[in-house]
């Protein structure tokens, strides 16, 4: 996988909440500045099993 999307939206209790579809699954997470954000979504790409580490994504693209 060259690049996993994000989509981006405020959180109702403040902060925002990443989401981002995949085959086989989905990965959310949240932060509440859009710096931790950035670093809770790294942490869940590094947490996210993927098959063959081929699979993990190269860059990330954030659509807000």
């Amino acid at each position: 996988m060259k690049e996993l999307a994000f989509t981006i939206e405020p959180d109702k209790n403040g902060g925002y909440v990443a989401k981002s579809r995949l085959e086989n699954g989905t990965i959310i997470t949240q932060g509440d500045t859009f710096e931790e954000l950035k670093a809770m979504i790294a942490d869940a790409i590094d947490g996210y099993y993927f098959d063959n580490p081929a699979e993990k994504p190269q860059s990330i693209q954030l659509k807000y």
